[in-house]
């Protein structure tokens, strides 16, 4: 801006306020024909804000003729065409009048093949706050990669219900199912999770001085038949274990050598079937004994013989000896049996029903 100068009257006067302070006055009189003069210019403003692009042209429509072109446009419809079909002459309004370009429309193309987008993958970025699109491809095919934002954290939603643990696909159901404290554990053939037998034994079954017969006379014979334990069927292998007291009583008559061992036997589905248990009586004379019943397997069938040391195996981890299998029911056979020993023949023995009981246990196995 440069300086302007104009002849001009200056007063000056100075006063001072209520407070002591002084206070300055400049008036400035000039004359009429300086009143008249226009004010310099200030200095250039800051630029303002960028404005939309805009299309330099855009077809509005088509008309016969010039003749036919719109009335009333204004500023905001320039740079709108319309196409006059007499001569293909492009008339354009820009703003304030029309410009005419001269033949300047040609033949109509080719139509376009039809457009179509495909959505190929849809990405949740819980980072982004802002929507994201990767097009691809040429023409009227295109293909999209979309990426949308994560919105605001939500409230924290309802505790879901449990799931099956057997309709898992890392479930082996082919296998035993589970029963009362049956672990879960690692099939490493099947590489999938199955139900196994209980650590512990399952159980337990007992009979009480209820159950038992009453007392028995002396008699010569070979077997007392006392009670039968029925144990349903378990979904796991297992083998039986027997506890208990029955006592028993041999003949005095013929010496203290004649008369049989009454020993007390537990067996496996059958009065004969495989031993179980054992609760020896080694007393010969007629001392009451009260025979205690401990788990005793043994691959001996029938009636015992064999003195007061009765015959036995030893069991491997793979021994079938008094294993129940999966879903078979058991019985369990208690009875008192004759060892005659050195004994003779006519000796007699008998069962004494002094508050008896026997009980069992099942003891899963893992095959």
């Amino acid at each position: 801006m440069s300086d302007l100068v104009i002849p001009a009257k200056v007063t000056i006067t100075r006063e001072v306020d209520l407070f002591g302070l002084p206070i300055t006055r400049a008036h400035l009189d000039v004359d009429d024909d300086t009143k008249g003069l226009p004010l310099p210019a200030g200095r250039q403003g800051d630029p303002g804000p960028r404005g939309l692009p805009r299309a330099p042209w855009i077809k509005a429509g088509e008309v016969a003729t010039a003749a036919a072109l719109p009335t009333g446009l204004g500023p905001d419809d320039r740079g709108k065409w319309w196409h006059d079909l007499a001569t293909d002459d492009m008339w354009t309004w820009n703003g304030s009048e029309w410009k005419q370009s001269v033949g300047a429309v040609g033949p109509r193309g080719p139509v376009a093949p039809d457009y179509s987008l495909d959505i190929t993958q849809t990405m949740s970025n819980p980072k982004m706050r802002v929507a994201a699109a990767e097009l691809t491809g040429g023409g009227g095919a295109q293909s999209m990669k979309l990426t949308v934002p994560a919105g605001p954290k939500g409230p924290v939603g309802p505790i879901g219900a449990s799931g099956s643990l057997q309709t898992s696909t890392d479930y082996n159901a082919t296998a035993s199912g589970p029963v009362n404290g049956s672990l879960i554990a690692y099939d490493r053939i099947t590489r999938k999770l199955r139900a196994t037998p209980p650590p512990g034994p399952v159980g337990m079954w007992a009979k009480g001085p209820a159950d038992f017969p009453a007392t028995t006379a002396l008699a010569n014979v070979e077997t007392i038949e006392l009670v039968i334990l029925e144990i349903p069927a378990l979904p796991f292998a297992w083998r039986p274990r027997v506890h208990g007291r029955i006592a028993t009583l041999a003949d005095s008559t013929g010496g203290n050598n004649a008369p049989g061992y009454p020993h007390v036997w537990a067996r496996l589905n059958d009065w004969a079937g495989p031993i179980l248990a054992v609760g020896l009586n080694p007393f010969r004379g007629s001392l009451l004994n009260e025979n205690i019943i401990r788990p005793h397997y043994s691959e001996q069938g029938g009636t015992v013989s064999t003195g007061n040391s009765p015959g036995h195996v030893r069991l491997s981890p793979t021994s079938t000896v008094g294993v129940v299998q999966p879903y078979e029911p058991a019985r369990i056979y208690v009875r008192v049996e004759r060892d005659l020993g050195n004994a003779s023949t006519g000796s007699q023995i008998q069962y004494v029903k002094t508050a008896p009981y026997i009980q069992v246990q099942a003891m899963p196995l893992w095959l």
